[in-house]
């Protein structure tokens, strides 16, 4: 895990950008060796993963992403980063790295920590949450929000985001996957219907936007 404060040093607002303010809930991008980023949205992801991977490592896979805007009562249960077609399906897929990037941090922040599980097996969706049920809080990592902060980690690594009682935090989310989702291959945007459960194609209309 690395943890690194004043991590980037932009000449915009992220969050007021309107490809982070209406990207669909999991985007899909092959990364800068295979296609230049599209909007500001990719161009921080660059920054962020320029100097932590090779390239050459990913050269069939790329960046899976995705917004997290909490305020109150907003939280995460614990979980590994997957591709998220298994809540629908039999596959569960883990991407190989996740970060985490605090955009911005209200001053009245109160809750929204980050817990690190000691938890960071690669196997079945039963197998992980049945661990999810006995994890020891005795051994948990936890992670303050702060604004232009990132976390890196193992996607494997069991974590969720404790309850925020006031205040709000929005974030940037990505994992690097060596290989390409089936779900990515097939289209590059998706979201979740939560009255059907169901994970369905959306069209990103600011996607090409610098």
């Amino acid at each position: 895990m690395i943890v690194k404060d004043d991590a980037l040093k932009l000449n915009f607002n992220l969050a007021e950008t309107k490809a982070y303010q209406t990207m669909p809930q999991y985007n899909y991008w092959k990364g800068w060796w295979t296609e230049s980023p599209r909007n500001p949205v990719e161009e921080v992801i660059k920054l962020l993963w320029q100097d932590l991977i090779d390239p050459n490592d990913y050269l069939e896979g790329g960046f899976e992403y995705w917004s997290r805007v909490f305020d109150s009562s907003g939280f995460l249960e614990w979980h590994q980063d997957t591709c998220e077609i298994h809540y629908t399906g039999e596959k569960y897929e883990i991407a190989d790295k996740s970060l985490v990037y605090y955009v911005e941090v209200s001053y009245d922040l109160a809750g929204g920590i980050l817990e690190m599980a000691p938890y960071s097996e690669r196997r079945g969706l039963e197998e992980v949450s049945k661990s999810a049920m006995c994890i020891d809080t005795s051994m948990v990592e936890r992670i303050k929000p702060k604004e232009n902060r990132f976390v890196l980690m193992e996607s494997s690594q069991m974590h969720r985001v404790t309850p925020i009682y006031k205040g709000k935090r929005k974030n940037l989310a990505s994992s690097i996957w060596r290989q390409t989702p089936k779900m990515f291959e097939e289209h590059e945007n998706w979201s979740i219907d939560y009255t059907c459960n169901k994970i369905q194609k959306e069209i990103w209309k600011e996607k090409e936007i610098k």
